[in-house]
């Protein structure tokens, strides 16, 4: 009889730890796996004062996406960013939503190549050098963690790029002011400034009317965006000599003649030989200007809600002209509402091939 319960109790061990393996299996492969088994990973992409706005803002968008498609979590830091105001990002945008888990595979196959994922996820992770998973990684401007299609640059500039509504506000005071209506005016963008000394070629502002009445010969409404008020004159002057029925609009200040990012740049503008002709025309109020990095707060918030409220306004236009010589028109390419409607000055007849993989802060 002994030897009866002490087999039965023998088996009953069994079966329990059995039943035991088996919900750890259970838990492993259908529970464990299927859940964000990544979410403990974050990358962090820091915002500083090492560059431009929108340069920056495309290393975070490669940031961003490499999260997304990898499940990780993504944070910004923007304690040291040149263009805070207060907080940093949030001064002009809504806070930058989770990521999204990433789907839940309901078979074996699916999970064999779930479990395969991980494997090449955890690979990647070695050459990222991330020694632990339960850390945080910061990356900088000049850091493309993958190469990605222009078009995934595209695709998620709507899940971060959300003003606030303080912006939104000042957003719709400038519309009205003006009375555009989005997609009932055309725009032109051009970028002067300190990108003269070195990055971009001297367009005349004629080129850009030009091709934009080639596109819409019924054109009533130019916004201009620009931080030279030179072109705002030279537009005018074209549209009154031709006495054509359009009206001008612009943010730019009467005295601007360009943006100055970094104080140094002076000594490029000064010491150039590209364009030299027409930087030499506007050199001495080129070196009185103000540099971004040498702005106070105050200062500093001015300068980025004009260029994101002007921004938004060429997003929403109907036909754009601009050149791709700079971020900021790079970046219109890509987040306005028709790009087939964005043309590049520089190269009519062709338009960017959105399968191609480069960063838009070097080049389309």
């Amino acid at each position: 009889m002994g030897d009866y319960f002490y087999k039965e109790n023998h088996i009953q061990i069994i079966i329990i730890i059995l039943l035991i393996l088996f919900i750890l299996i259970i838990y492993y492969k259908y529970i464990k796996v299927s859940t964000n088994s990544e979410s403990f990973i974050t990358i962090v992409s820091v915002l500083d004062d090492r560059a431009g706005f929108y340069s920056m803002l495309f290393f975070t968008m490669n940031h961003y996406i490499y999260c997304k498609n990898n499940n990780y979590n993504f944070k910004i830091n923007t304690d040291k960013w040149l263009f805070k105001y207060n907080i940093g990002w949030t001064d002009y945008f809504e806070p930058i939503k989770p990521i999204e888990p990433i789907q839940i595979y309901s078979n074996s196959n699916d999970l064999d190549k779930l479990e395969l994922d991980k494997l090449d996820k955890l690979d990647k992770l070695d050459k990222l050098e991330l020694d632990k998973l339960d850390t945080e990684k910061k990356y900088n401007h000049g850091d493309v963690l993958d190469d990605y299609t222009i078009r995934e640059y595209s695709n998620i500039i709507p899940d971060f790029y959300i003003y606030n509504t303080n912006t939104i506000q000042e957003i719709n005071k400038i519309k009205a002011k003006f009375n555009l209506i989005a997609n009932n005016y055309d725009s032109i963008f051009i970028r002067r400034g300190d990108k003269l000394g070195a990055e971009s070629d001297y367009i005349h502002e004629d080129m850009y009317i030009k091709l934009l009445l080639e596109k819409n010969p019924n054109c009533k409404t130019i916004f201009l965006q620009t931080d030279d008020y030179n072109c705002y004159i030279g537009l005018q002057t074209y549209i009154k000599q031709r006495n054509l029925d359009i009206n001008l609009y612009t943010l730019c200040d009467k005295d601007s003649v360009g943006i100055i990012v970094f104080e140094n740049q002076k000594n490029v503008l000064n010491n150039t030989t590209k364009n030299k002709e027409y930087i030499s025309n506007i050199l001495e109020k080129l070196n009185k200007t103000k540099s971004v990095n040498e702005m106070n707060s105050e200062e500093i918030y001015s300068h980025v809600m004009d260029m994101i409220v002007g921004i938004d306004i060429i997003l929403n236009s109907n036909i754009c002209v601009t050149d791709y010589q700079s971020n900021v028109a790079r970046f219109i390419k890509l987040a306005h509402n028709n790009s087939n409607n964005v043309f590049d000055i520089m190269n009519i007849n062709n338009d960017i091939d959105y399968n191609k993989k480069v960063c838009p802060a070097y080049s389309f």
